[in-house]
């Protein structure tokens, strides 16, 4: 038991002494809460420009007969998955029934290189 305990230490003590940091990955760029989901709201993952100033748009569609409010938020990161200080409040759109809408936000860093939006009712 005491040489498999010391087994385990070495192994976790190897794996992280190395000299390499693990990248952060965005994996999930677009992030909606349930009840989006079950309101009748489908989303697009957002799309980044490629310009000085990146933007990123991000369609959305309302399946519903009547019009619904979503409020959104997008955060943005750097080329190794840091997150960028911004601070915009969170915004709303009224999408109309049967119709679609897109989101718009610009990072205000030319250094951003990756996007996430959270969408909520």
């Amino acid at each position: 038991m005491r040489v498999l305990c010391m087994a385990l230490l070495v192994a976790i003590g190897t794996v992280s002494c190395s000299s390499k940091p693990a990248a952060i990955t965005i994996s999930q760029p677009l992030v909606m809460g349930p009840e989006v989901l079950s309101a009748g709201i489908i989303a697009d993952a957002p799309v980044m420009n490629d310009e000085q100033a990146p933007a990123a748009t991000t369609r959305v569609y309302n399946d519903r007969d009547v019009p619904l409010t979503i409020h959104y938020r997008y955060f943005w990161y750097d080329q190794q998955g840091l997150a960028i200080p911004y601070s915009p409040r969170t915004q709303s759109i009224a999408i109309p029934a049967h119709s679609s809408s897109e989101l718009l936000s610009s990072s205000g860093s030319v250094n951003a290189r990756q996007v996430r939006i959270y969408i909520s009712l």
